[in-house]
């Protein structure tokens, strides 16, 4: 791990990172600090790599010596960031700025054992890694299920058919690295904010459409987890309480039965005796009114759920990603626009605005980044 910075180094680099390519008199200015300090402060940051000295400035207008410029070292530490889906993990190797120097997919549909699937993300997580180990700040993972983000544990794994999982504890005996687990779809949110379709909103919910449905939610630009980290759930919103009343609890939610990628595919093979993937799914709705009637009526209980979102909360944009969301958000749009019209006060909807992700396949992995950049560094 890093080693603890001190406070007039946290500051400098705060500094830098806003203001590229600076001088010491203007960090001195800039932060507050004295001269002096500053001077100690940005050597100690040059010997360990943080800042470097880049280029010569132009003089003051009263002559005199040159500045030397300082900047920050986005790769002076790496970050692993690790997206666990019901189909495929994807993890990355980002620097400290986010820019991503490596990335590898690996299959993980049909995993139902603990053994298996962390031996799955142990291997895509070694196959990112292409620097020295010590250089790595910290590992994040995004999974598909409720986590406790403290101790590191799954509590529920729909996807894998898995429960309580202590997947922190058994990834920082495997590299030796902090670690920290979370829901997939709070750190897409994360992800967005950071880098993608909600950079500009203060208030936003995002929703991910994959195999499941979830969502993370902004509020005044602040990501809201929940007390236990567990806000979000949408997948378990109840749309239609006469056929739901008498269903237990299952690991998809109510919700995720009618609009996700495994509630479209399951009541094809229930209600169809087809066995489809989403994508085949989605292919024929234009061709099949069967498979069209199912979409539409899921687009009926997505609505229901959207529209007590902007009810609630008046997000004033809801950015729409996921394996699903993202590849076919136009689809999507298309049917539930007329549906929102319908339910939602019109000076609700007139000020709400709809978007597609922007981070696509990376939203949650970006985000797992920027929380152990948060977390872990400044």
């Amino acid at each position: 791990m890093l080693n603890k910075l001190k406070k007039s180094e946290i500051e400098i680099i705060k500094v830098l990172r806003d203001n590229p390519l600076i001088s010491r008199a203007d960090l001195s200015r800039i932060s507050g600090f004295s001269k002096p300090v500053v001077s100690y402060a940005v050597t100690d940051l040059i010997n360990i790599g943080a800042i470097e000295e880049v280029k010569t400035g132009e003089s003051s207008r009263k002559g005199g010596k040159k500045p030397i410029l300082i900047s920050f070292v986005p790769d002076f530490r790496y970050i692993v960031g690790v997206d666990v889906g019901g189909n495929k993990i994807i993890s990355i190797l980002s620097d400290l700025d986010g820019h991503v120097i490596n990335k590898k997919k690996h299959i993980s549909k049909g995993i139902n054992k603990e053994k298996e699937l962390h031996s799955i993300i142990k291997e895509s997580i070694n196959s990112v890694i292409n620097v020295s180990p010590d250089k790595i700040l910290g590992i994040g993972l995004g999974v598909p299920g409720t986590t406790d983000v403290k101790k590191g544990i799954i509590h529920q794994l729909p996807a894998f058919e898995l429960n309580n999982i202590p997947l922190k504890t058994m990834l920082e005996d495997d590299f030796n690295i902090p670690v920290i687990v979370s829901n997939d779809v709070t750190l897409n949110a994360y992800g967005e904010i950071w880098k993608g379709a909600a950079k500009d909103k203060e208030n936003v919910f995002l929703i991910a459409i994959g195999t499941g449905t979830g969502s993370g939610l902004v509020l005044n630009g602040n990501l809201y987890p929940g007390a236990n980290n567990l806000s979000g759930e949408i997948g378990y919103m109840i749309t239609d309480w006469s056929a739901e009343k008498n269903k237990s609890i299952k690991s998809f939610g109510n919700l995720e039965s009618w609009f996700s990628g495994n509630g479209f595919e399951t009541r094809v093979k229930e209600e169809l005796g087809i066995e489809l993937t989403s994508i085949e799914f989605f292919d024929l709705i234009p061709k099949d009114k069967r498979i069209r009637d199912i979409f539409y009526e899921g687009c009926n209980h997505f609505c229901l759920a959207v529209s007590n979102i902007l009810t609630l909360l008046d997000p004033g944009l809801i950015v729409i990603t996921g394996g699903i969301g993202f590849n076919r958000y136009n689809e999507i749009m298309k049917v539930i626009s007329p549906i929102l019209n319908k339910i939602v006060p019109p000076e609700i909807l007139e000020k709400t605005e709809f978007r597609k992700g922007k981070l696509g396949e990376l939203g949650v992995a970006l985000g797992a980044t920027k929380l152990v950049h948060d977390t872990f560094f400044v």
